[in-house]
């Protein structure tokens, strides 16, 4: 049951919206008046079905149970900007589905993508954002090189998929 102070509470806003920047601003945050406002339904039910589909979910249990989390996997073959909005609500969904804390990796065999989904992706005004993503992200520049690679083991990642680690590159990876 909504309550009045649940009300006043959110709808000074609706009734003077130039309260949000002078409040702010006092605070030290420095929000510009507004030039027009517009109030905009509040349902965010979606209204058609979208299809969503991470390429991998796992949920990992840890020794600890206030550490374990979720991690969604990604395989980005190339710069696509509408994947920086899908990825970013992958993680709220995650988060308000399941309750556990989501991880984004992203894997990339390229150098220029894997620096361009490393990126942080802030969503909000410069001033605070509200919701930052930050994936993890393998790739041909993330992946450590050493100088008398180890042999991996029969069983590794590296060793049953070559083309992730050398990517689109001429020049190998060592192991």
């Amino acid at each position: 049951m909504v309550s009045s102070s649940h009300e006043a509470m959110h709808r000074i806003f609706q009734e003077d919206p130039g309260v949000f920047s002078r409040t702010f601003r006092a605070l030290g945050l420095p929000f510009d008046d507004p030039v027009a406002v517009t109030l905009l339904p509040t349902d965010l039910t979606e209204t058609r079905p979208l299809e969503r589909r991470v390429d991998t979910l796992l949920h990992f249990d840890t020794a600890d149970p206030a550490t374990g989390f979720l991690l969604a996997v990604e395989a980005q073959g190339k710069k696509d900007p509408g994947k920086l909005a899908s990825w970013t609500y992958y993680l709220a969904h995650l988060y308000a589905k399941y309750g556990i804390p989501p991880l984004l990796l992203v894997v990339c065999q390229d150098k220029n993508t894997a620096t361009w989904a490393a990126e942080p992706v802030d969503i909000g005004p410069p001033q605070w954002p509200a919701l930052t993503m930050r994936p993890l992200v393998l790739g041909p520049t993330t992946c450590p090189r050493s100088p008398t690679p180890p042999r991996p083991p029969r069983t590794s990642l590296w060793r049953r998929s070559p083309r992730l680690h050398t990517g689109k590159t001429r020049t190998p990876m060592p192991y």
